[in-house]
């Protein structure tokens, strides 16, 4: 079964930060702000364009005893009976490497001894309960 990533509003607000740095930092050196306004303006355009095609292209993919996630060109897959523990999350910061997920609630899945990846399905629930189903030895955290 096929799952897509979960979609934070905070991510609408990613593509400004930088343009508002770019602005105060034109600002407080004196130069005009024409001069800033065509790189601001091309920044966020680029950043708006590749966070959307990531995400519409990121899903997660439960298959025979395999998880598939994919996320714009990367690709990997996890054997389901190497799942460990399934953590719940809902913090802004993420400590993991490897986060496919658009949302800051979402899971975080410990496989080997210390691989671990973040994901946000949108029915987390019914996911995990496929994951369970497949490796009941997985261990759940709240």
């Amino acid at each position: 079964m096929k799952y897509k990533s979960d979609f934070s509003k905070i991510n609408f607000f990613i593509p400004l930060f930088p343009a508002v740095l770019v602005s105060l930092i034109a600002f407080l050196s004196g130069d005009s702000i024409e001069m800033v306004l065509a790189p601001i303006g091309i920044l966020i355009l680029f950043l708006s364009v590749l966070i959307t095609v990531t995400f519409f292209t990121t899903y997660y993919e439960i298959q025979e005893n395999v998880l598939i996630v994919s996320m714009f060109f990367y690709k990997t897959k996890i054997k389901i009976s190497e799942i460990k523990t399934i953590k719940y999350s809902n913090s802004i910061v993420k400590t993991n490497f490897y986060k496919p997920g658009f949302h800051h609630r979402g899971i975080e899945i410990v496989y080997h001894k210390y691989d671990d990846i973040f994901l946000s399905p949108i029915n987390k629930d019914q996911f995990i309960e496929q994951l369970i189903e497949q490796n009941p030895t997985i261990e759940i955290r709240k």
